[in-house]
């Protein structure tokens, strides 16, 4: 026994030796580098309180200011990057229409930015200016002019020296642009697929660089299915759904990670370089505290020659909220959702109302609520438009709402009843509309939001309309409205929409 146990002891101390070699093998043959991304800012560079409803437990962050001090802590080369959706969402990214937050991510020397949905919200010809303010390139690969030549002032790659070796940077956007760009801004473009448009880089990059990077606009599992159909690519730096993972994913030999939104992470991916390229990345995240990293006047020094008299109206009070007021509750309800839709269908005095959930951005902390409170809300612009439907027409809405492709919508006025798990065409159950079946056939008066009404994030049953008028009154207007007239706010805890998979 004693024989074999030293017999055992010899193999593992002789493993470890093997191991420790490999590790200083690779350290003398390979250089240490980052890689620091972060993804869908959404002009949130101000500190911002945050609430875990899971834990009760509140943090702060301290959004560009906080990156600044990051940044100022690390002791290797490193690329900065942003994956997209830089600027809607807040007061401060509206100050020059994203031309602020490009100021901020300029002097925080970012290297390169995909180009997001987002940042065509005020056409392409504002883009074409906001990009020519950028001391970095917009980057983006499967996407062209409708004709199919290039965009000037998006480049398909770039390649960036870091330590001494070279990083092949690309970006992809959702293939379904059309879905998600209000108005006709999509006509002017076309979309390639994400995985030939990525490959075709790759294979041009690959005798060029070290490291081959994407920066992805297509949600987690858009980069899942990039990852599992390329080849050549070391890294999906991804962002869009907002999620931070605590632990990057290996799909296909390929990295896929996402650092969340809003500057509440960094993403850092410590990397071993060596001559044949990639040897060992780690993917952590960084949260943004600031606590940790104090955000001290970054921002606030450089504010003041953005601020105009519409910005300064943003501190305005407008009513109070009795506790946090949340996009997501973790269960069968949304509260931010219920109330916006109550708002809309107040202000409208319809019998229904529908909000997109992508387009609900923010949540409420307790206490005074500020005009600027509500914008991060909804930071749109859209307005409420009033129409009617058939109640089989509303069926329509509600069956493609089931299928969560592009979030529930939110309602007010009537109640669904799905199955997640049946399948696409069957899922919706029932819609019951004061403790009845909703008649098939009869009209109704709804109002949504202009996005919505045009079709936006694919519901075009909305178009089938009829007395559609926009009453030109905005929603983020609604919303002020019902915190004057509501205030202290309480979220309703109404179970609107109801998934009973089994």
């Amino acid at each position: 026994m004693k024989r074999v146990m030293r017999v055992a002891g010899g193999i593992l101390l002789a493993g470890l030796v093997v191991l420790a070699l490999r590790e200083i093998y690779v350290r003398v043959t390979t250089d240490e580098i980052y890689l620091i991304y972060t993804s869908d800012i959404h002009g949130h560079v101000l500190p911002e309180k945050h609430y875990d409803a899971s834990t009760g437990l509140t943090w702060e962050t301290g959004g560009a200011g906080s990156l600044n001090t990051y940044l100022s802590f690390l002791d290797k080369p490193y690329l900065l990057l942003d994956a997209g959706d830089i600027f809607m969402g807040t007061p401060e990214g509206a100050l020059a229409k994203g031309g602020f937050i490009v100021k901020l991510m300029n002097d925080l020397k970012y290297e390169a930015a995909a180009a997001g949905n987002h940042e065509f919200d005020y056409g392409i010809e504002h883009f074409r200016a906001l990009a020519g303010k950028a001391n970095f390139p917009f980057l983006c690969c499967n996407l062209t002019n409708r004709d199919g030549s290039e965009i000037p002032f998006i480049k398909p790659y770039e390649i960036f020296d870091v330590g001494g070796h070279s990083i092949g940077v690309t970006a992809v956007i959702e293939e379904d642009l059309h879905k998600v760009l209000a108005g006709d801004t999509a006509t002017g473009f076309s979309v390639s697929y994400a995985s030939s448009s990525v490959q075709r880089v790759a294979d041009e990059l690959a005798d060029k660089c070290d490291i081959v990077v994407v920066l992805s606009g297509l949600g987690l599992d858009g980069d899942k299915e990039l990852a599992s159909r390329i080849t050549g690519v070391d890294i999906i730096a991804g962002g869009e759904t907002h999620i931070a993972l605590k632990k990057a994913l290996m799909i296909n030999g390929i990295m896929v990670c996402e650092p969340g939104w809003a500057l509440r992470y960094a993403g850092k991916i410590k990397m071993r370089v060596g001559k044949r390229g990639l040897v060992r990345a780690e993917w952590k995240l960084a949260q943004l505290l600031s606590s940790k990293y104090p955000e001290g006047n970054f921002v606030s020094q450089r504010i003041g020659e953005y601020e105009n008299e519409d910005y300064k109206r943003v501190n305005i009070p407008v009513g109070s909220a009795s506790m946090w007021i949340q996009r997501y509750s973790g269960g069968p309800v949304n509260p931010m959702g219920n109330l916006i839709a109550d708002a809309m269908r107040m202000a409208a005095g319809s019998d229904f109302a529908f909000q997109n959930e992508y387009g609900i951005r923010d949540e409420i902390a307790p206490g005074t609520v500020r005009i600027r409170d509500l914008v991060t809300v909804s930071p749109f612009g859209n307005t409420i438009v009033t129409m009617k439907l058939t109640g089989g027409e509303l069926r329509e809405l509600l069956e493609q709402s089931a299928t969560r492709e592009k979030g529930l919508l939110q309602i007010s006025g009537l109640k669904m009843i799905f199955n997640s798990e049946l399948p696409k065409g069957r899922k919706l159950l029932n819609v019951i509309v004061k403790d009845a079946e909703i008649d098939p056939e009869k009209e109704y008066t709804l109002a949504t939001n202009s996005f919505l009404a045009g079709g936006g994030d694919g519901f075009v049953t909305f178009k089938k309309g009829r007395d559609i008028k926009d009453t030109a009154m905005k929603l983020l207007d609604a919303t002020i409205e019902y915190f004057k007239n509501n205030s202290p706010v309480s979220p309703s805890k109404e179970e609107r929409i109801t998934d009973i998979r089994s």
